[in-house]
């Protein structure tokens, strides 16, 4: 476990990105039947997938580091209102960008300590939120094009 982080602020950071993974795949849940037939109907099962997959090696990781991992909350309001297929796409970006900015924020708590796993939460982290501004991208290409990437992904 990292220590000399205060009130702990690299393991909520950790927590925080799970909930964030946990939010994006009820994201994509959601998202999926109103792409039912459209082109980005794959991307949104590959995001999806790959959603899951971080989240359930973060949950992993988190109970091998001696925390009890947070859980899921049962809804997720401010993904609402999805009705059409431009409305899925934006906040498929939305969710995306949210996991971004969860991981980068677990960056930069890990490099706050000295602590031999934050190497370790550095990498996982940096991971994550490249692929995580990668898959926002693609989104964004699909409703804005001349905005579809940013300077600073997480920010």
């Amino acid at each position: 476990m990292l220590s000399g982080l205060g009130a702990g602020a690299a393991m909520q950071a950790w927590q925080d990105a799970l909930a964030a993974e946990q939010r994006a795949v009820f994201g994509y849940g959601l998202l999926g039947a109103h792409l039912h037939g459209s082109p980005q109907l794959a991307l949104a099962v590959t995001c999806s997938n790959e959603h899951e997959e971080l989240r359930d090696e973060t949950e992993t990781s988190i109970a091998t580091g001696g925390l009890t991992p947070v859980a899921p909350a049962a809804d997720y309001p401010d993904l609402y209102p999805v009705t059409t297929e431009a409305q899925a796409a934006t906040v498929a970006a939305r969710i995306e960008d949210g996991c971004a900015a969860a991981w980068r924020y677990l960056y930069a708590a890990a490099a706050s300590t000295t602590d031999s796993r934050s190497h370790a939460l550095r990498t996982t982290a940096q991971t994550a939120l490249t692929a995580s501004a990668v898959r926002a991208t693609r989104w964004r290409k699909i409703t804005d094009p001349s905005h579809a990437t940013v300077a600073f992904p997480g920010l």
